[in-house]
């Protein structure tokens, strides 16, 4: 909702989403550059990998204003945003999702935005609109709803 309601004003974006269920590792920082690389510079990333790859996608990415949002961020990938806040420029907007709550102090970030866990009820409505297009599921999949909600 935050990155519709902002991506208007940047030119440049990227939107990571669920990247928790990448793999640990240099592959998925890689494969998380080459999407922001081809996000931002809309090209496809063709360098060695490595400390010399990653000094590349710097200076291209050096000062740029941009908009990232990254759902769902883990431990494991702080550093990898601590290393993006350096190479775009202060107006550069990292947005960022996680059920850790050391990670905001680990990052220095700027903002905390605590949410409220939504009741069964209105887990059951969010369910449904993308479900069935409407507030409540259809009677023959009421039972089968409330059960992926409470799970």
């Amino acid at each position: 909702a935050i990155y519709n309601q902002i991506q208007g004003t940047f030119m440049e974006k990227s939107f990571f989403e669920d990247i928790i269920q990448l793999s640990s590792g240099t592959r998925a920082y890689l494969r998380l550059e080459k999407q922001l690389f081809l996000d931002v510079l809309k090209t496809k990333m063709k360098t060695p990998s490595g400390k010399m790859g990653r000094k590349m996608i710097r200076e291209r990415l050096s000062g740029k204003r941009v908009l990232i949002v990254l759902d769902d961020v883990s431990k494991f990938h702080a550093s990898l945003v601590l290393e993006w806040r350096e190479w775009f420029s202060a107006k550069t907007v990292i947005t960022i999702t996680t059920r850790d709550q050391d990670l905001p102090r680990i990052l220095q970030v700027d903002s905390v935005f605590p949410l409220k866990l939504m009741n069964a009820d209105e887990s059951l409505e969010l369910l449904s609109w993308h479900a069935f297009g409407e507030a409540k599921p259809k009677e023959e999949y009421n039972y089968l709803a409330k059960s992926v909600v409470s799970h």
